[in-house]
């Protein structure tokens, strides 16, 4: 097992992956930028290097800084968590240089996979049902505008290299592509450094399901099931595990086209494989070659601390895993309590939830929310014998949730799950941008 890791990321999946390495006995280090030095997860952590500015261009991206830090204080495994670097190949093969451990896929791994537009060429020669798309890396607009034109809108125009719903617009027309490109780029290049794009068909009526699994090289676990299809502004709002809108047939044919997507790479560590599915049929979206954010829900319906195997993995300790363990044990159900943007107060007097509620966060009470990056705040999650259960006490412990100080998502949350469309399981992953909408 590794003697100390360096975790390449901060707040709540930092604080996550501090508590992965207390029960493996491994010392912690974190990186922080300047405006998170007084963050918890770097109280947590056994050393903490600063790594840059508050921009996360200086700091989180800032690779080279990353490797130092990791170098100096003699870390020899390097996690880094989702987002950021999580999915950068370059900089999973600099550590493998440096002689310090990559918790994640093989940099050819996250260099195929990682890529959209790349991974969905894979699917296709693998005989995995894909969307009609195209990478417009490298063409000129009038380029550009010829392979919109012939595909067809509606479109959704994707950064390649992306995660977390950064980069992606729907486009109706030609002008709307136009104004939105530059806008997706830029984006993409600052949430990436990377601002390949790439187009493909626009489903009205789908649901968002993806595979958990944890590869060894030699042996692929499928760890279940989620439904992510309730999102904003394509970022993820309520995810749960298992999809409940599947079949026992339909879940077979999903694990098998996964399985037959990753059949002759030998994959390593964690990953999720993202479909479409609409009218009974599923389409491969993209591949997510790091730990996901909503990974709670899956240790949750397996009872595998999926981070704790994560690491298993990459250290090389048989896996005790059996397909026994895989089977769900109950419904578990994700919201995400963030930080309604822009952030004017950041002061969080006040944060308590039920006591049956797991809650993954970076934050307590009398801390500051970061205004830098992202504002998840939290990540609360229950669990039930049945779906319905399960929402019934969703709504219950959204309801007893105190928090004071900055504004929040928490009462669209609250009247979210209180909807008849998702009590009944009848939603797309349209559906939570109209019932904003109609707040």
């Amino acid at each position: 097992m590794f003697h100390k890791l360096l975790i390449a990321n901060r707040g709540e999946i930092a604080v996550r992956i501090i508590k992965a390495c207390r029960q493996l006995h491994i010392q912690t280090v974190a990186v922080c930028s300047t405006a998170d030095r007084q963050a918890w997860y770097t109280q947590l952590a056994d050393e903490v290097v600063c790594i840059g500015p508050a921009a996360a261009t200086a700091s989180y991206l800032n690779a080279e800084a990353i490797l130092m830090a990791a170098i100096n204080t003699h870390a020899d495994a390097i996690h880094p968590g989702y987002g950021f670097l999580a999915e950068n190949a370059d900089f999973a093969a600099m550590c493998a240089e440096c002689g310090i451990t990559w918790i994640g896929p093989t940099a050819t791994q996250i260099q195929l996979m990682g890529d959209k537009s790349l991974a969905k060429d894979y699917a296709r020669q693998q005989g995995v049902p894909v969307l009609t798309g195209q990478s417009i890396q490298g063409l000129a607009w009038p380029q550009i505008k010829q392979v919109a034109l012939k595909m067809g809108f509606p479109l959704v125009l994707k950064a390649s290299h992306g995660g977390g719903g950064k980069g992606i617009r729907v486009i109706d027309d030609v002008h709307m592509l136009h104004q939105q490109l530059r806008v997706a780029r830029a984006e993409a290049a600052a949430s990436f450094l990377n601002d390949a794009m790439y187009l493909e068909h626009f489903l009205p009526t789908a649901r968002h399901i993806e595979v958990q699994v944890l590869g060894t090289g030699q042996q692929l676990y499928i760890l279940g099931d989620r439904d992510c299809s309730l999102q904003l502004h394509k970022q993820k709002v309520l995810e749960e595990s298992p999809a409940s809108i599947l079949t026992a047939a339909q879940r077979t044919t999903l694990y098998h086209w996964s399985r037959q997507l990753l059949a002759q790479l030998g994959y390593q560590s964690l990953g999720t494989i993202e479909f479409l599915f609409a009218d009974g049929q599923f389409y491969f979206m993209e591949m997510n070659t790091r730990l996901q954010v909503e990974h709670g829900v899956t240790e949750l319906t397996t009872g595998v601390d999926i981070v704790v195997a994560q690491l298993q993995q990459a250290a090389g300790t048989p896996l005790a895993l059996s397909t026994a363990d895989l089977t769900p044990k109950c419904t578990a159900i994700e919201a995400r309590l963030t930080a309604s943007l822009p952030i004017e107060k950041t002061l969080i007097e006040q944060f308590s939830w039920p006591a049956q509620v797991r809650v993954d966060t970076g934050y307590r009470p009398g801390d500051q929310l970061s205004t830098m990056y992202d504002g998840l705040i939290a990540k609360l999650m229950v669990t039930g014998t049945t779906r319905k259960q399960a929402v019934q006490r969703l709504q219950t412990a959204l309801a007893a949730v105190q928090l004071t100080g900055p504004t929040t998502n928490l009462a669209f949350l609250q009247q979210t799950v209180a909807r008849p469309a998702y009590v009944k399981d009848q939603y797309t992953i349209h559906s939570l941008a109209k019932w904003g909408a109609a707040i």
